[in-house]
Parts: C-alpha cells; sequence; structure tokens
C-alpha cells in the first residue's frame, strides 16, 4: 500500500474527532496535519490543499529541533492548548495528545 494512503488513515480519527466536537477548519490557505510520536520524537506533516505541491515541508521530521522554524513556532502555541479547545486565528487547532492540525 502507498504511503497516502497511511497518510489518510492517520488522519480520519483526527477529521472526525474535529467534526464531533463541533470544531472547523477556516484557513482559507494550506492546512498541515502534524502527527507526533513523542516516543520516537519523530513529527509526520501532511499537506491538505491545492498549495501543497509547493510546500516547503518534508514528510517526516526526526526532533523537534529538525521542525522547520514557522511550524515549530505553531505548534508551541497549539502544544499549550488542551485537545479540542477552538481554533487559534492563523496558528491552528490541537486535536489530541499528539495530533495537530497547522495552518500555512
Amino acid at each position: 500500500m502507498s504511503a497516502r494512503y497511511f497518510e489518510t488513515l492517520r488522519m480520519i480519527e483526527d477529521i472526525a474527532t474535529t467534526l464531533g466536537n463541533q470544531n472547523k477548519l477556516t484557513h482559507k490557505g494550506p492546512i498541515y496535519h502534524v502527527k507526533v510520536d513523542p516516543n520516537q520524537d519523530t513529527w509526520q506533516v501532511t499537506c491538505l490543499g491545492t498549495e501543497c505541491v509547493d510546500s516547503s515541508y518534508k514528510p517526516l521530521y526526526r526532533g523537534v529541533e529538525t521542525l522547520p522554524t514557522t511550524l515549530r513556532k505553531k505548534l508551541v502555541v497549539l502544544n499549550m492548548l488542551e485537545p479540542q479547545q477552538s481554533e487559534i486565528e492563523g496558528v491552528g487547532l490541537r486535536t489530541g495528545q499528539d495530533s495537530f492540525w497547522v495552518y500555512g
């Protein structure tokens, strides 16, 4: 199976949880789904939207220090929230202990 298939499966739970909690992703540009494995300090990044063709983000980062600065700053802000609180305009939404929607 393709890597794209597993990326889609990884996001399904977060999509359902987000919609089930009446949250919406209102950003008009690219949206990134970020899933972290805290045990291995790996960060999986999946871009959604037509703008993704030009995305400079890689699909996997090993270590928080390897994340691009803009992405890392937004994740720091989102990490301070409890999961499923309202989105922060221009930043994104935290969906779980280890998953985020980040606005590009």
